[in-house]
């Protein structure tokens, strides 16, 4: 749905963004955290492929943290962060100063220390990353804190995380502390509208750079 050139121009804003975010995690927990999105997409939710390993986390059964954020006025969605549980538990050691490269599934366990740290990575995250999109676009924004969830995922259910989210800008997110790295997933689904604004945006700067 994206060209080569529009992806480019995706990526590298999103990185800004996410390097901003990091930079104010790095204060917070007082550690250097890189967080990087090699990759930006949008999709149809009902074109994604189960097979396909870049989408493993849709439709993986199991324990999932799940943070969202609804925004709208000019600029309308909602945005998530996702990670397998024991991911998220990672994540969090890390940012309480207990470097812990790998958790296996059973040995997760969520506590309300972790809840909270995740919580405020997600707020910070998010919040920069659409604020930064609605400045990108020069529209008005309003949202909220983010609400978290920790989900069950059974074999049945996997899509109906989201279902009712047609198109979504996909940014594949790697968390890198020390030796530590914790993999997730940003999802930030579009009005059409908005999706249409932020297209043409991009393609009136292309124009500007490429003729």
């Amino acid at each position: 749905m994206l060209t080569e050139l529009q992806k480019d121009m995706l990526t590298e804003l999103v990185n800004v963004y996410v390097g901003q975010a990091a930079n104010m995690l790095s204060e917070i927990v007082d550690k250097h955290i890189v967080l990087s999105i090699p990759e930006v997409e949008l999709i149809s939710i009902s074109d994604v492929d189960p097979g396909d390993r870049r989408y493993k986390l849709f439709f993986s059964e199991g324990h999932l943290f799940r943070s969202s954020l609804q925004f709208g006025y000019d600029f309308q969605g909602k945005a998530f962060l996702m990670f397998p549980a024991e991911q998220a538990k990672v994540l969090a050691n890390m940012c309480l100063g207990e470097l812990t490269e790998t958790i296996e599934p059973e040995e997760c366990r969520l506590l309300d220390t972790d809840l909270d740290v995740l919580k405020e990575v997600s707020n910070i995250l998010l919040n920069a990353i659409i604020g930064e999109f609605g400045n990108f676009l020069e529209m008005k924004l309003e949202y909220v804190l983010p609400d978290i969830e920790l989900l069950h995922v059974t074999h049945s259910d996997p899509q109906i995380l989201l279902q009712n989210e047609v198109y979504v800008l996909v940014l594949h997110t790697s968390f890198l502390l020390a030796d530590t790295n914790v993999k997730g997933i940003i999802l930030i689904a579009l009005s059409m509208n908005s999706i249409s604004s932020l297209l043409d945006k991009m393609n009136a700067l292309l124009e500007d750079d490429h003729g």
